[in-house]
């Protein structure tokens, strides 16, 4: 994806730590201008990693493999931010700042959190660009779901209560990141000799999470490999010869996708 480099000075060390949680916000203006500026002032000590303008221009301030400063929490009881508020369980287990372990992404507002059409899809392949980066850099892998991709106020509820807003599309998000497409090594139909067994691949973006059933139960047995990147099945017959039944891929919420046939000979 295009990326816009406007880079802030707001930022500091992870200081060994990981990310593996992306946290989305609102502006608290309306014009992508008046949030870069703000968001590269030193005076200000307030940064994100990335905004998405209206019209669905990214911009990156802050390199992945720092922390900018845009999810702070305070090991302070009586501090507002202290990590003990947050919603999120694994903030309050952690004990340490959050910045350290997060990646944020900062949308201009348009009201309540919703999204322009242009910047709900930037979204999403942000997203899909930081899951796969951070693999890259880390071998972390961040699972899509609502537990590490979450708002501002699930950080920080007393401080930041409607960030990023009561109408944020985190559903839309999540299914546009599960629906990137998994190919299998075969498609057409597969035949299967009694007694023997076939092995399909399947690849693409978090293709270990999917899974992998047959459209008619008492035809094939199906054995689930994870393996690397990739998500392996044993395809076993159990029926007669001629039985034959689709294999089917579902990703986390989404629906099943057929891949091939197999059958019985």
């Amino acid at each position: 994806m295009n990326i816009v480099q406007h880079p802030s000075p707001n930022y500091g060390s992870r200081n060994g730590w990981k990310p593996d949680i992306i946290v989305n916000h609102i502006t608290a203006g309306s014009t992508a201008s008046g949030a870069l500026a703000t968001l590269c002032n030193p005076a200000r000590e307030a940064s994100a990693h990335f905004v998405v303008d209206k019209d669905g221009t990214v911009y990156q301030l802050v390199a992945l493999d720092r922390a900018a400063w845009a999810n702070g929490t305070s090991n302070v009881a009586t501090d507002n931010r202290y990590y003990g508020r947050s919603k999120l369980a694994t903030v309050r287990d952690r004990r340490v700042n959050a910045n350290l372990y997060t990646i944020s992404i900062e949308h201009v507002c348009v009201s309540g959190g919703t999204l322009t059409t242009e910047q709900l899809a930037a979204s999403i392949d942000l997203h899909r660009y930081i899951i796969a980066e951070v693999k890259r850099l880390y071998g972390v892998v961040i699972p899509v779901d609502r537990a590490h991709i979450v708002g501002h106020c699930e950080i920080n509820p007393v401080t930041k209560p409607n960030c990023p807003g009561k109408d944020f599309p985190y559903n839309k998000i999540l299914e546009g990141l599960q629906n990137v497409a998994i190919t299998s090594d075969t498609s057409g139909t597969v035949k299967i000799k009694r007694g023997g067994y076939y092995t399909a691949k399947f690849s693409g973006a978090n293709a270990t999470q999917i899974q992998v059933t047959a459209g008619t139960g008492d035809v094939v047995t199906i054995v689930p490999i994870n393996r690397g990147e990739d998500k392996l099945a044993a395809i076993v017959p159990i029926g007669k010869p001629g039985d034959m039944t689709g294999i089917y891929t579902t990703a986390p919420g989404g629906q099943p996708v057929k891949q091939f046939a197999a059958q019985i000979v």
